[in-house]
């Protein structure tokens, strides 16, 4: 079993003095040793990210396919979610996409 074979992961980051944060997030498989996800550009995991100069790239449509073939109808309610969030003026989910390469 891989892990873009699990439902959810949980994801570590860390604040910059470094304590560690751990979040739920979907997984999906790209292809090879790459996997992703998604996430609003607001979230707090986007954040701490983006201080990680390893962090690049924008494959946002390839990652939301794989998230709509795996996640199907879980996939509609949470952009239904989203779409009222963004209409009562909250930040956008899903707008991101991170891709991990595993070793």
């Amino acid at each position: 079993m891989s892990i873009a074979d699990e439902r959810y992961i949980r994801l570590a980051t860390r604040t910059t003095d470094g304590r560690p944060r751990h979040v739920p997030v979907w997984i999906v498989g790209l292809g090879g040793s790459r996997v992703g996800f998604t996430t609003g550009s607001g979230s707090w995991k986007v954040h701490r990210l983006s201080h990680d100069p390893a962090v690049d790239g924008d494959a946002y449509r390839e990652v939301c396919a794989a998230i709509r073939r795996k996640y199907g109808i879980q996939h509609v309610g949470a952009w239904l979610a989203s779409a009222v969030g963004r209409h009562r003026g909250r930040n956008p989910s899903g707008d991101r996409d991170v891709i991990i390469t595993l070793d």
